[in-house]
């Protein structure tokens, strides 16, 4: 039997929720098939690994973290590096500045053009926080039917930068975000990984990203299918879900649904 292990990227209550500060559209339908998916296929799966978005509400990419001339910015404003150097956007917290400049100074050196403002969420012990219903009861029927702990895997809580990908943050020179090691060399255990999980546009694909990345990369890696759940997964509005699903692809992710 194939050794399989299931990695579902932030199913949480602020995205996988309508009423959730961050909520994906589609995310809902994508929990519940995952839902059947593992009641289904238990005895299949060897290792289930949940990473948990986790923030204060003073963070980067958190519109309390910054002020403007009418306070703190929208959700979903951009802030360029030319904004930060022009005083448009400051560290609401002067004691914060030097991570702003450290940020920005990253996002310029990557070429990733902005830091995005996102609306509050994943706040630590919040509602928002929690593991999306239908998922928490799968994960505790599949833990009673073999006998396996589901692992938690909790990013984003370095307050001063972006982390997308499970595995590291965007700038990984923080203890906290640089590449996690553990959990990579947990899931080359398995002959095969599946992911699956919110959203498809940034933290599903950036983790499968890094995944094949260090894979690729890795001697003596075991051959191992790499293999996403399509109709488990969603893009954040105004993203395009087919092109994170062809870059998957072209990296070498095989694409399926639950009920191929």
């Amino acid at each position: 039997m194939i050794r399989s292990a299931l990695v579902v990227i932030d199913p949480q209550n602020d995205f996988c929720d309508r009423k959730g500060s961050l909520y994906v559209d589609g995310a809902e339908e994508d929990i519940g098939r995952l839902s059947r998916h593992i009641k289904e296929n238990a005895a299949d799966i060897g290792g289930i690994f949940v990473s948990l978005d986790s923030h204060d509400r003073v963070a980067i990419f958190h519109p309390a973290f910054w002020s403007g001339p009418d306070g703190s910015p929208a959700p979903f404003t951009p802030i360029s590096p030319a904004d930060f150097k022009s005083g448009k956007w400051k560290a609401a917290s002067p004691a914060n500045e030097p991570f702003a400049e450290r940020t920005f100074s990253v996002i310029e050196a990557r070429g990733a053009g902005v830091l995005m403002v996102w609306p509050e969420h994943c706040v630590v012990s919040t509602w928002g926080h929690q593991i999306a219903e239908p998922l928490r009861d799968a994960l505790q029927e599949w833990s009673a039917t073999t006998g396996l702990a589901a692992r938690y895997v909790f990013k984003g809580e370095n307050p001063y930068t972006d982390q997308f990908s499970v595995f590291e943050g965007v700038d990984d020179s923080y203890p906290e975000t640089s590449f996690n090691e553990n959990f990579f060399a947990r899931l080359l255990e398995f002959e095969q990984v599946t992911f699956a999980g919110e959203a498809l546009s940034h933290c599903v694909q950036e983790s499968i990203l890094s995944y094949v990345r260090k894979l690729d990369k890795t001697k003596g890696s075991p051959k191992q299918s790499v293999r996403l759940l399509v109709d488990c997964t969603s893009p954040v509005a105004g993203f395009d879900g087919s092109a994170s699903c062809r870059l998957l692809h072209d990296a070498g992710v095989k694409l399926f649904s639950t009920n191929e």
